[in-house]
């Protein structure tokens, strides 16, 4: 978990459920992540937003969770910071625990 990012350090990421992410990636969340970013296991294509499969290839847990809920804090270059900044207040803490455990890469 991370402090630095506000409610951040509520959420516990460990507890997270990848299948109840995929949801959230694809249908839940609004606007739907997969709407802009192209990541194979949710089959998605887009190319608005940097392509998830390349930028959390090396990222742990609380990069994700602050790339959710602070999306300003790192911006991936060549893109525009235009990811909503309301994730972290429009998802809970559940929710988002399983959408960092869906985008966590898999060894």
């Amino acid at each position: 978990m991370i402090g630095t990012v506000p409610g951040a350090e509520t959420v516990d990421v460990a507890a997270g459920d990848p299948t109840a992410g995929k949801e959230i990636f694809t249908k839940t969340a609004q606007p739907p992540c997969s709407s802009c970013h192209t990541y194979g296991p949710a089959g998605s294509t887009a190319t608005v937003g940097p392509n998830l499969d390349t930028v959390l290839k090396d990222k742990d847990a609380q990069f994700i969770l602050e790339s959710i809920i602070d999306p300003s804090a790192e911006v991936a270059a060549g893109f525009q910071d235009i990811m909503p900044k309301d994730y972290g207040t429009k998802l809970d803490q559940k929710q988002l625990a399983d959408l960092v455990a869906f985008l966590q890469p898999k060894s």
